[in-house]
């Protein structure tokens, strides 16, 4: 049951809120308790509202995703969990959601609104619209990054905001590529419509150019090593474009699953190269200045 559970939840996707910490990383802020754990309130909260989104994605497709190779096997869909149980377990996490970023501020609590509802329409309707769906996705993720500036009241960057933008798409159309690949019939996601590989492909090398470029604009830009206080944060680039070259790469080897989260789950290289980011990141703070 416990399993269940937290197949429910999609807690393996609860990485992709790590990116409310961006602001704080950032901004320098990291060694203000009360600021970090304002940040951290926020992660929690953004943990439980996404987990009340897969729930009720979930609960809408249900009989579609009963006829997905992959989404059959879902809690839901395979019937391991109950509708009123799948129900009840989403009205909870809004309302732990909801409470816990009002302890943070009103603005926080704004930005689990808006993301609740945009995903409302999402799944009722945007999502079956090629491209406006990446665009949902990507503004999902703008979101947590302004939720993170809200929570230790720092004005958001445009550069990151541009740079979510553009990254959140290169994560949407791998897995609209993955999609493709292992779905024959484009009738089970209808926002797969009129896409083949060869433009997703296009898609993908596209956002992850800009995504790369617009990472080294932000970190050689005054008011980002003004904020960071070292004109080193360029050094992180390497291991930021090499994450981005390994996703790249597994992508276009290995068709095993239809979401590239797993590759991050799974792939011991792209941990190393988190892990080479994240040292070199300490190191700018604590020694190289």
């Amino acid at each position: 049951m416990f399993k269940n559970i937290t197949n429910l939840l999609k807690i393996n996707h609860y990485f992709k809120n790590t990116v409310v910490f961006v602001p704080l990383l950032f901004s320098k802020n990291f060694t203000d308790i009360k600021l970090c754990l304002f940040s951290l309130i926020i992660f929690i909260s953004f943990c439980l509202i996404s987990s009340s989104v897969y729930i009720l994605n979930d609960l809408i497709d249900v009989e579609s995703d009963k006829k997905h190779p992959i989404k059959k096997y879902r809690p839901i869909p395979s019937g391991q969990i109950s509708l009123k149980s799948a129900i009840f377990i989403l009205i909870i996490l809004f309302i732990l959601s909801t409470l816990s970023a009002l302890f943070v501020n009103i603005y926080c609590a704004y930005t689990i609104w808006i993301y609740f509802i945009l995903n409302i329409l999402y799944s009722l309707w945007l999502k079956k619209i090629p491209l406006i769906d990446a665009l949902c996705i990507a503004i999902g993720f703008i979101l947590r990054i302004l939720s993170g500036c809200f929570a230790i009241s720092v004005l958001p960057s445009p550069l990151v905001i541009l740079m979510t933008f553009f990254l959140s798409n290169f994560f949407t159309f791998t897995k609209r590529k993955l999609e493709i690949e292992l779905i024959n019939d484009s009738s089970t996601r209808k926002s797969l419509n009129g896409l083949n590989v060869n433009t997703v492909n296009q898609f993908i090398l596209i956002n992850a150019i800009l995504s790369i470029s617009f990472y080294i604009t932000y970190v050689l830009d005054k008011t980002t090593i003004e904020k960071v206080g070292s004109e080193y944060l360029y050094l992180t680039v390497m291991p930021f474009t090499l994450i981005i070259y390994r996703l790249f790469m597994l992508i276009n080897t290995k068709n095993s699953s239809d979401d590239p989260i797993t590759y991050i789950e799974k792939d011991t290289t792209l941990k190393y190269l988190f892990l080479f980011y994240f040292i070199i990141f300490v190191l700018i703070y604590t020694v190289i200045k």
